[in-house]
């Protein structure tokens, strides 16, 4: 499989998994995992969602660190988002605002949010 087949299946899995904007802190950092609201969740899973797209489309460069975490950290926000509130999955809201998000928003954006919402979840999970 071609790196752009692996990457649009990672994004596939990623949605199927599965929000637009983790609202990370910016130049402090990433807004804490358990300091983010529902909403917040939703938008991150979107953000990671669609930066898989991005890098499969080759329109933001492959970060394979950044890649190779996605899943995990979709899946982190997905379900902060959605099993709280007992929605179970969430995926073709994601899919429709993944979407939405892509044709709206520019893509370097998308994928600074993204990484905040990566590095977010996935400090979140080695601190279990």
């Amino acid at each position: 499989m071609t790196r752009a087949g692996r990457l649009a299946r990672l994004g596939l899995l990623a949605a199927a998994s599965a929000g637009a904007g983790c609202s990370g802190g910016g130049a402090s950092g990433p807004k804490p995992f358990d300091a983010m609201s529902a909403e917040e969740h939703l938008a991150c899973a979107v953000d990671i969602s669609a930066v898989t797209y991005l890098m499969a489309a080759g329109k933001v460069p492959e970060e394979s660190e950044l890649a190779g975490k996605s899943v995990l950290a979709v899946a982190w926000h997905h379900n902060a988002y959605a099993i709280p509130q007992g929605k179970g999955g969430q995926y073709e809201r994601v899919n429709r605002m993944r979407e939405e998000l892509m044709a709206k928003d520019q893509p370097d954006a998308i994928a600074a949010r993204a990484a905040d919402c990566i590095t977010s979840a996935v400090a979140k999970h080695e601190a279990k």
